[in-house]
């Protein structure tokens, strides 16, 4: 492999990862969108020319960032380059798309812990800087749709109710937090085989992601911890059950997904119509809903008939 060939493939990858990040933090709304795609020139730049000069690339963002725009910038950028890192060694492994996934979601939220440990010194500091920022964002959106015209009834409830919502999302910080490190690895995972096609089989070991679904002892997380709330118990074992039933909520929800895609892709619907699906499914509560009954019910009801493609002949008849 020519050094040239390798220069011409490090330079874009530099020059994307940074405008990539940079964008992401600058842009306002729209920016944040770009976020998950920063890892993937690094990933496809260790894929093309080997790992080692993902990682290279990796650390010359990361230094540059730091003497250049500080250490919260440099930071910022390190998680997302340990979504790479995990994802690379994960690489080739044989292990199944869950334990790439969960893997790697558990590792970032473990650094992403440490890094506010580093920045805040302790827990109480950290939830009082989280209260003041979600309760600054919430006043903001009041006023977003005060401006749109909605109801002043409605808005006059949500400002009574204010400490109890940002409560019960400080609760469910954690599972948000890795529910968006699940949606950033399967991002990068989508492009990644979308780019190289041949390597479907070396990110994990799949036959076929509409045909995935989630272990089957899982069911009892969700189960368990969705009775929990419903029980008296301290602040702590609520808290725990609220964020194992979103964490479990999610995988269903994953599963119903690749239900839905199974069927699109069996009846051959038009790649417009499922585009406008998928919409609904992220953006309207009732898909959504729906999505995770069905993958939560695909454990008895087998809608991909995927047990009987595991039967040998004589157990079929």
């Amino acid at each position: 492999m020519g050094r040239l060939e390798i220069i011409k493939s490090f330079l874009p990858a530099l020059f994307f990862t940074m405008v990539l990040f940079l964008s992401g933090v600058a842009i306002p709304l729209v920016g944040f969108l770009l976020i998950p795609l920063v890892p993937q020139p690094a990933l496809a730049l260790g894929l093309k020319q080997g790992k080692g000069y993902g990682v290279a690339l990796l650390l010359i963002v990361i230094l540059v960032l730091f003497f250049v725009s500080g250490k919260e910038l440099a930071l910022g950028f390190s998680l997302l380059a340990l979504l790479a890192v995990l994802l690379t060694l994960s690489f080739g492994r044989g292990w199944s798309i869950e334990s790439v996934v969960v893997g790697t979601a558990a590792g970032m939220l473990a650094a992403a812990f440490g890094f506010l440990w580093y920045f805040f010194g302790s827990l109480s500091a950290l939830q009082l800087v989280l209260r003041a920022a979600l309760r600054e964002n919430l006043e903001i959106s009041l006023k977003v749709y005060e401006q749109v015209g909605f109801s002043g009834e409605g808005l006059e409830v949500l400002r009574e109710r204010a400490p109890q919502i940002i409560d019960m999302v400080l609760q469910m910080m954690p599972a948000l937090a890795f529910v968006g490190f699940v949606a950033a690895i399967l991002i990068n995972l989508f492009f990644l085989c979308r780019r190289f096609p041949d390597h479907s089989s070396f990110f994990a070991a799949s036959s076929d992601i509409r045909e995935w679904k989630a272990p089957d002892p899982l069911i009892w997380g969700f189960i368990l911890s969705g009775f929990s709330l419903f029980f008296p118990a301290g602040e702590v074992v609520k808290a725990l059950a609220l964020n194992v039933f979103l964490v479990t909520a999610v995988f269903y929800f994953l599963q119903g997904l690749a239900i839905v895609a199974y069927y699109f892709h069996r009846k051959n619907i038009p790649y417009f119509l499922r585009s406008l699906a998928y919409v609904l499914i992220v953006f309207e509560q009732l898909f959504t809903l729906f999505v995770v009954g069905l993958g939560l019910f695909d454990l008895w009801g087998d809608f991909r008939r995927l047990n009987k493609k595991d039967l040998n002949p004589s157990q079929v008849s």
